[in-house]
């Protein structure tokens, strides 16, 4: 039993084996932080666009068409540094929008890629943003 116990006591490599059970569970943490980061970025900046393009809508007549509406989307979200396609942007015009009458109404829906989809399936595959903005 004496030749047991100074076993017990051994650190050595101890530091390597703590690292490897956590390594994995703080790179988790790390990538979920950028990739949920990134999502609410995404959502913000499409929330922006939406707004932006439901008042072009109301107040300019640059955004008399639908595909006019679309391209000023797809545009103003590239300055952001995000790629929509034409087919994601729905315009409607004249709709009761929210309870206001006769507004102008954008619907964004861009599909979503994650890395992290396999471990975290609550992440949502698609940002939905819409924006009214009253006909003046």
């Amino acid at each position: 039993m004496k030749g047991w116990l100074p076993s017990l006591r051994c650190v050595a490599g101890s530091t390597t084996t703590e690292l490897a059970l956590l390594a994995p569970v703080i790179l988790l943490f790390m990538i979920g932080t950028i990739e949920v980061s990134r999502l609410v970025w995404t959502k913000q900046t499409l929330d922006d666009v939406a707004y932006s393009t439901a008042r072009c809508m109301a107040v300019s007549g640059s955004c008399a068409t639908s595909g006019t509406q679309k391209s000023y989307a797809v545009a103003r979200a590239a300055g952001y540094g995000i790629t929509i396609a034409n087919n994601t942007v729905t315009p409607a015009a004249a709709v009761n929008c929210r309870g206001f009458p006769n507004s102008s109404r954008i619907t964004i829906i861009v599909p979503t890629g994650s890395v992290l989809r396999g471990f975290v399936p609550a992440l949502p595959t698609s940002l939905r943003s819409e924006a009214c903005f009253p006909q003046l």
